[in-house]
């Protein structure tokens, strides 16, 4: 690695560091997804899951999936962590949940020859 390399993965660090501590630089920048109501239901309907199936995936309750596109509950903690990174890679999630789907209508079985 060469020196200004090396220099660019401390600032980074750096950065890291103060913005854990609270003290973050001018320059940093913060992404994060706000998991409400549409984008619960957005998630749910891109990756192709019933209610049934969300709750499932989730580990939730199927009311509380139903509160939630509803907008009276609002997921948090691991929940919310989870449905976001299902929303970037909704088949490792629900390859992971064990959830098998059953196939799509209008496709058919390959024929054993």
């Amino acid at each position: 690695m060469n020196r200004r390399d090396f220099e660019g993965l401390m600032a980074g660090l750096n950065d890291a560091l103060s913005y854990a501590n609270g003290k973050a630089s001018a320059g940093a920048r913060e992404h994060r997804v706000e998991v409400n109501r549409t984008f619960v239901g957005t998630t749910r309907l891109k990756a192709g899951l019933t209610q049934e199936e969300f709750a499932k995936v989730t580990g939730a309750s199927l009311g509380t999936v139903r509160k939630w596109e509803r907008g009276e509950r609002v997921p948090s903690g691991a929940a919310g962590m989870l449905i976001r990174i299902l929303a970037r890679e909704p088949k490792l999630v629900i390859q992971e949940a064990g959830l098998v789907r059953k196939k799509l209508r209008g496709q058919r079985r390959a024929k054993a020859a």
